[in-house]
C-alpha cells in the first residue's frame, strides 16, 4: 500500500489469505496445492480444505481492493491473465 500511489502498473496476486487467519486453518494455503493431482484431493480429503483456502484468497483480494478504494486509488482487474 505504501507505494501503490505512486509506483506505475503494480500488481498484487494472492496466493494465499489475512495471515492472521491462514495461521488457524488446519489446511494452510500452500502454492503447491495447484499441483496435487485431483485422485490425491480426494483421497486424502482434501477438497472441502482447498475450497476454504480459495475463499481465503478472494477475502484477501478484495481486502486489497478495498484498501486501495479507501486512498482514493483506482485499479484493474487483469482479465485476460489466466487465457485458456
Amino acid at each position: 500500500m505504501d507505494i501503490a500511489d505512486h509506483v506505475k502498473n503494480i500488481s498484487a496476486k494472492h496466493e494465499g489469505g489475512m495471515l492472521e487467519i491462514e495461521k488457524h486453518r488446519d489446511h494452510p494455503s500452500d502454492i503447491l496445492d495447484y499441483f496435487i493431482p485431483k485422485k490425491e484431493i480426494v483421497a486424502q480429503d482434501l477438497m472441502d480444505k482447498l475450497m476454504i483456502n480459495y475463499l481465503d484468497k478472494h477475502d484477501a483480494l478484495n481486502r486489497t481492493a478495498e484498501a486501495l478504494t479507501r486512498r482514493g486509488l483506482s485499479f484493474i482487474a487483469a482479465q485476460n491473465l489466466h487465457k485458456a
